[in-house]
């Protein structure tokens, strides 16, 4: 219960799915033996690396639009001052 609390009150930028998965991990850990909380520890890890990855890929899309979104209100500042 602490754990899924703990996980509902934190204030960071995950999404709904990391937050289900780590609420996931708690539920199953110490529910089976030591082979099958590693498994499901590797599961969650592997889950994890990829949403990191697709976070980092929106990142740099992101990045490139407002790079551009900038260059374009600049200049359509300086053509406004002209």
């Amino acid at each position: 219960m602490a754990w899924i609390n703990a996980l509902e009150g934190t204030t960071t930028n995950m999404l709904q799915d990391d937050i289900d998965a780590l609420k996931n991990l708690g539920k199953l850990l110490g529910t089976s033996d030591i082979d099958g909380q590693i498994s499901q520890i590797e599961l969650t890890q592997d889950f994890l690396e990829i949403q990191l990855k697709n976070a980092e890929e929106e990142k740099q899309k992101n990045e490139k639009l407002y790079q551009k979104l900038g260059s374009i209100v600049g200049l359509g500042l300086v053509v406004i001052l002209i």
